[in-house]
């Protein structure tokens, strides 16, 4: 392995946007990007042939969002690899400050929470992300305030041994609590979220945050279970 960065893009018709962000994080990496791998999850628009256009490896997959990463890992080769959106509203020059953030953590957080960041999303999905931040922080202990950001750096060999008890998006906070559990140094880099390209947000509120809800009910189980003091023998 190679202290260079893969990429890891799941996607899901995001044509309009894949070919522009694979183009920039090319330009923004230089020699430092190994690869860019879209997983796509059958897009029905042209995702798949704008992604092989700019020079990324497709894989098709519909088994959902927590997949699409696990396959993602399990296919790197590098040191790191780093996850973002697909839909334009992670850029770049944002993934450059997660890249320099990469030999102080294991875990690089790109968070609209902390000094630097922000979001130009609505008021509604901030307070969200707020209190899922204090719910996971206080109950199941995770070091991080963006808990559902999925703009990250992994230092790959600590998360390739994960089990998936996710489906959806509640992956965030499982691969965080199975970092943490590992040792995993932690950091969150302010990034800005933006607007997405074209296209529709594949956000489902009512969905979604029903699978978060049941992840912090195990990751507080998982949680107390570490803490427990064990019984001599």
């Amino acid at each position: 392995m190679t202290e260079q960065l893969t990429v890891v893009l799941p996607t899901l018709n995001e044509a309009g946007n894949i070919g522009p962000l694979i183009t920039d994080l090319r330009a923004a990496f230089d020699g430092a990007l190994a690869e860019v791998i879209v997983i796509d999850g059958h897009s029905k628009d042209e995702t798949q042939q704008q992604a092989a256009a700019a020079g990324a490896r497709v894989i098709a997959d519909d088994k959902g969002y927590a997949r699409a990463l696990q396959i993602g890992m399990a296919e790197a080769r590098t040191t790191f690899v780093m996850v973002l959106d697909a839909d334009g509203s992670h850029r770049a020059q944002d993934a450059l400050k997660l890249w320099a953030a990469r030999e102080s953590a294991d875990l690089v957080i790109g968070s609209r929470l902390v000094a630097g960041g922000g979001s130009d999303g609505a008021a509604y999905r901030r307070a969200l992300s707020n209190v899922l931040a204090g719910l996971f922080s206080l109950f199941a202990r995770l070091p991080a305030r963006d808990i559902s950001s999925g703009f990250r750096l992994y230092r790959r060999e600590m998360f390739t041994d994960m089990t998936l008890a996710a489906r959806f998006f509640e992956v965030q906070p499982t691969l965080l609590a199975h970092g943490v559990g590992k040792g995993a140094r932690v950091k969150e880099v302010g990034i800005h979220y933006h607007q997405r390209g074209t296209g529709r947000s594949k956000n489902r509120i009512l969905k979604y945050g029903w699978a978060f809800l049941r992840c912090l009910w195990r990751l507080r189980r998982e949680a107390r279970r570490r803490d427990k003091p064990v019984k001599p023998a």
